[in-house]
């Protein structure tokens, strides 16, 4: 995956990249070695502007590879742009499983906050409810 990342010298040691640097790394790791699915938590908590957009450029690069990807996060506006489908998880049940084209980030705010969403899997509808802990493939 390349979304403009460079790295001073292949000589470098890691401990003294950048963390966006070492997040690239890591990324292209991870799809040398054959990986199908990543998580990432929290991925640009102590990144800049420039370092997050790259990095979100990468996810969907590493997505469009057809490695699955998960994303926690809770920057509305960074899982708006990578994400395919949306997963609240609050208090370990899901609160909604919804593709991203169908709902807006106030809406995911509201289930996040304990609101519900008809159709969003939310409490008491659909099969999506139910413990975190059941091992549904999610991508955000």
């Amino acid at each position: 995956a390349d979304a403009g990342t460079s790295i001073p010298s292949l000589r470098t040691n890691v401990e003294h990249l950048s963390g966006g640097q070492r997040q690239a790394i890591e990324l292209n790791r991870f799809v040398h070695w054959g990986g199908k699915l990543v998580l990432l938590d929290e991925p640009f908590a102590a990144l800049g502007v420039e370092q997050t957009r790259r990095g979100l450029e990468m996810i969907r690069q590493v997505a469009a590879r057809g490695i699955g990807v998960i994303v926690i996060t809770h920057i509305m506006e960074q899982a708006f742009r990578v994400a395919d489908r949306i997963v609240v998880i609050r208090q370990g049940t899901v609160a909604g499983d919804i593709r991203r084209s169908e709902t807006t980030p106030e809406e995911v705010i509201d289930l996040i906050t304990g609101g519900t969403l008809s159709g969003a899997g939310a409490e008491g509808e659909g099969e999506n409810r139910g413990p975190a802990s059941e091992g549904k493939e999610s991508r955000l």
